[in-house]
């Protein structure tokens, strides 16, 4: 189909999530926001409201709706799986927000419908998409930079202490920051890296048992053509990454009731409040390239190329959460162009994430199956 109109969307649950990406859906020039699906009517009513569109009480009603051509679904992790499908299987295009699904076999039948009925699927809401990794791979993959090095993404934050819901910090679904944040670093660095990694071996730290999940981890990736990457995480909110990249830091982390959590945990959802002007996806910690001509970092405007005691700055545009998914898709079912980021690159991001859970438990290296490479 060649067609300039815009790709009409519905969004499937109207969450934390899904309130960051509002600016990029209602603002796109290419996406029509045309409904919503959510568990909570209050909710629905607000959004009905603000946005003139269309709401139902799930993702299988609203893929009924013929004026919807692709959904995104930004439900709770282990919904994804359940709630990709049902969009698929009634014919509808697809972005799922990291991280993709919870299994590999969940994974590989979401992909598996998706080829059924010739859709596409999207795995998407990871920071692979920031117009500064997107950049920095551009320099690598060009040959400018030369022979690719290595790749180290290393990030610490206070996610264990922000307000979270029980699921959130259940490992069996989907919580915790193996699911929830290294997706966005193991895509930073598949992307850059080209996609390919061979085998991980990994530690995963508890520090505080009450908050159920493993709250940090490290890991070493080797790709396929022998390229090393490194990443690590921390959620402990002790140290901020903030503090070297010259950004905002956290709050103080201070310890709450489950009361005091859950009433906090609902104030960030959707409600009918303005949303911000703007929502980018700014920097997700210290990620830096190592070329044979060159050092590669992100910078609060762009990128720091480093040569030999020389620093360069490379401005890069910035752009809201969620606007290079929803091109990437529209692109895709308008104009037949690949996707990159589709539901094989989710698949094999997953892949890298359980992997880290499964040599952390054994102790061993973990050898890959599922990975793809990036489209040429």
């Amino acid at each position: 189909m060649h067609s300039a109109e815009p790709l009409r969307v519905g969004l499937v649950g109207v969450g934390v999530g899904a309130s960051q990406l509002l600016p990029a859906l209602t603002s796109s020039p290419h996406i029509q926001l045309v409904a919503a699906a959510d568990v909570r009517p209050a909710a629905l009513e607000h959004f009905a409201r603000e946005f003139g569109t269309r709401t139902y009480g799930s993702v299988e009603e609203l893929a009924e709706d013929a004026r919807v051509e692709a959904v995104w679904v930004a439900t709770p992790n282990q919904l994804h799986a359940q709630h990709v499908i049902a969009a698929l299987e009634r014919g509808k295009h697809v972005i799922v927000s990291k991280p993709m699904a919870i299994t590999l076999d969940e994974a590989a039948a979401m992909n598996a419908a998706a080829e059924r009925h010739s859709v596409k699927l999207l795995a998407g809401h990871t920071q692979s998409m920031a117009p500064t990794i997107r950049k920095m791979a551009e320099l690598v993959h060009s040959g400018e930079l030369g022979q690719l090095g290595m790749v180290h993404t290393w990030h610490y934050t206070d996610w264990m202490y922000r307000p979270r819901l029980a699921a959130e910090l259940d490992v069996d679904q989907g919580g915790g920051p193996v699911f929830r944040q290294a997706s966005h670093q193991v895509d930073i660095v598949r992307y850059i890296a080209g996609g390919l990694v061979r085998s991980v071996r990994s530690t995963m730290v508890q520090l505080d048992a009450a908050r159920g999940a493993p709250g940090a981890y490290t890991a070493f990736l080797e790709f396929a053509d022998g390229t090393p990457a490194t990443i690590v995480y921390s959620g402990y909110g002790h140290f901020s990454m903030a503090e070297l990249l010259g950004t905002a830091g956290p709050s103080p982390v201070r310890l709450r009731t489950a009361e005091e959590e859950a009433a906090m945990k609902e104030s960030l959802r959707y409600t009918g409040t303005p949303q911000a002007a703007t929502n980018s996806l700014g920097m997700f910690g210290l990620t830096l390239v190592t070329c044979e001509r060159g050092d590669l970092r992100e910078s609060p405007s762009g990128l720091y190329l480093y040569k030999h005691g020389e620093v360069t700055q490379i401005p890069v545009p910035d752009e809201l959460r969620g606007a290079a998914e929803l091109e990437e898709l529209y692109q895709a079912v308008r104009h037949e162009r690949p996707i990159v980021h589709d539901g094989r690159w989710g698949e094999a991001t997953l892949e890298v994430c359980l992997a880290i859970v499964d040599s952390a438990r054994t102790h061993t290296d973990v050898t890959l199956s599922r990975q793809t490479a990036l489209p040429h």
